[in-house]
């Protein structure tokens, strides 16, 4: 029996994981498959507000999204954060950021 949440492994007779107080299953469920998605930029900005609200646009949208040098600019507010998004997602991003004239500059 192992327990779902910290996946430690008991003998036959325990029920619930003393830990995590959760029931323990029979089997652990296999390891997730890991995704290779290739990313683009759709926007570069040094404006943190600008970022905010592309980072809440695509959030909304549901599109998956990673920001390339958002610690600097939280940090220190310097340098050219870059918005990227996967390939599949792209045309999508685009037109949204198009729609709030938030512009489509970078590189894809």
């Amino acid at each position: 029996m192992f327990c779902p949440e910290c996946e430690a492994e008991y003998v036959e007779g325990v029920h619930g994981c003393p830990d995590c107080r959760v029931p323990l299953v029979p089997e652990l469920p296999p390891p997730p498959q890991l995704e290779y998605v290739e990313y683009v930029t759709v926007l570069k900005t040094g404006n943190p507000i600008v970022l905010a609200m592309v980072k809440s646009i695509l959030t909304s949208a549901e599109i998956r999204h990673y920001v390339k040098g958002e610690v600097l600019q939280e940090l220190f507010r310097v340098g050219t954060a870059e918005i990227q998004v996967g390939r599949d997602d792209e045309p999508e991003a685009r037109n949204l950021l198009r729609e709030f004239k938030l512009g489509t500059g970078g590189t894809g």
